[in-house]
């Protein structure tokens, strides 16, 4: 069998590990602490061979310092690539990387309504995470004038911020106040579902937020210790605020609004309509591309050691074993975005294919590079398939299976190791 043709062979076997993780993907979606358990020996059994099978012949043959390139080039690569793939819409192929935008979604989403509502001094005396946990509740709202914001006797069942235009409170035919921009009402019923004591109407166009109380509700339930904190403060607050003309004492506004933004938290659960929109943002090739990324440098190690000579068992098992669960997160992540089976398994078919095809160009780089540049060739491959190791597979890992995955990533790394030593 010809070098090329061998390299071919070889690198749809390591690939052919991504049909089965979409299949997993489509139809079965095993226990956290199964997929956990594949990605940690996965995650073992790469760190092994980028070990044996690339740092040390590289090593062997050119010396240190093509390592050093080598490694620092493929990091930086893979790091580049897969943040521009990312902002594409491929963030959603891994849940560190779907972590990652959640996370940047909310500090822009934190960072627009505070640009609007940070002047409303009332809400300066709620925590910095009190005031992250409310955000994602607040709906803005436009109004024309005459629109009754708050009808008196009416059940209550939210609270609204001022953030431009003015308002005037009645009871009965009496007018008793007026309200302008940086002021909030209808708090009491966002705290107790009270009906309305007055009636509110808007005096111009008015731009505003509502905080729903069902919302508000919800956020108690799944966060008792941050939501009744904040109940317990804004009812305080509000409550010196309308008895008393004394100003409050502030912190800076500026430390206050970066507390804000340095205090969002992913954990907090977004509602299956947001989770929607989220996954339709994503798009199906950006996710495959990004996949094919973390793919491709697997696919010219394998190339290298054919043509070189080198079995590589240890390596292609490494793989084989590591595709399963990329595939599978990302076959889940493009069913979530609307992409349907049919579809995901002939882009999966044609990321097995590319994979063969980046071998074959691998093992032909070794009849026409230096011995010092495919030294650099191999450790910017190694670079590239540590740093997806250590930015996507192992924290995965560790969120799903805790403590566990320790014993499954020994258990890959020494299970490659003997494979390896097999060949010394």
């Amino acid at each position: 069998m010809s070098i090329p043709l061998a390299a071919l062979v070889q690198g749809l076997l390591a690939a052919s590990s991504l049909l089965v993780g979409a299949v997993l993907g489509i139809a079965w979606r095993p226990a956290r602490s199964i997929t956990a358990a594949i990605m940690a020996f996965g995650s073992g059994t790469l760190l092994s061979a980028i070990a044996f099978d690339i740092t040390l012949p590289a090593y062997t043959s050119s010396g240190f310092w093509p390592l050093v390139v080598g490694f620092a080039l493929g990091g930086t690569l893979f790091t580049v690539i897969v943040t521009y793939i990312d902002n594409q819409g491929g963030f959603i192929r891994h849940p560190s990387s779907s972590r990652r935008f959640l996370y940047h979604h909310r500090q822009d989403e934190a960072s627009e309504v505070l640009d609007r509502i940070g002047h409303i001094e009332v809400l300066h005396s709620l925590s910095p995470a009190e005031m992250q946990a409310i955000i994602p509740l607040l709906k803005p709202l436009q109004v024309e004038p005459e629109t009754v914001l708050c009808r008196e006797g009416a059940p209550g069942s939210s609270m609204f911020l001022i953030v431009d235009g003015e308002a005037e409170i009645y009871k009965g035919q009496q007018r008793l106040a007026a309200l302008g921009a940086g002021e909030i009402f209808g708090e009491m019923a966002l705290l107790t579902g009270e009906e309305r004591s007055a009636t509110v109407l808007a005096k111009t166009s008015m731009e505003l937020y509502e905080l729903d109380k069902a919302d508000f509700d919800a956020m108690l339930t799944y966060a008792p210790q941050i939501s009744s904190g904040l109940s317990r403060i804004l009812a305080r607050r509000l409550r010196e605020t309308t008895q008393s003309t004394t100003k409050p004492v502030l912190i800076d506004d500026d430390r206050w609004r970066r507390q804000v933004l340095d205090s969002v938290e992913v954990d907090i659960p977004i509602s299956e309509q947001q989770f929607k929109e989220l996954a339709q943002s994503s798009a199906p090739l950006a996710i495959l591309v990004g996949t094919l990324i973390d793919n491709i440098p697997e696919a010219l190690v394998i190339g290298f050691h054919t043509g070189l000579g080198h079995t590589g068992a240890s390596f292609l098992m490494a793989v084989f074993i590591s595709n399963i669960p990329e595939a599978m997160s990302s076959s889940i992540g493009m069913r979530q975005a609307g992409t349907s089976g049919g579809r995901i398994l002939a882009l999966w078919s044609g990321a097995v294919l590319l994979s063969g095809l980046m071998a074959v160009v691998g093992s032909l780089m070794v009849n026409v590079l230096s011995e010092w540049v495919l030294a650099v060739a191999q450790a910017t491959a190694g670079g590239a398939i540590l740093a997806m190791v250590a930015s996507t597979m192992m924290p995965e890992a560790y969120e799903m299976g805790g403590g566990s995955i320790t014993f499954s990533t020994i258990a890959g790394f020494l299970v490659s190791f003997y494979l390896a030593s097999l060949a010394f």
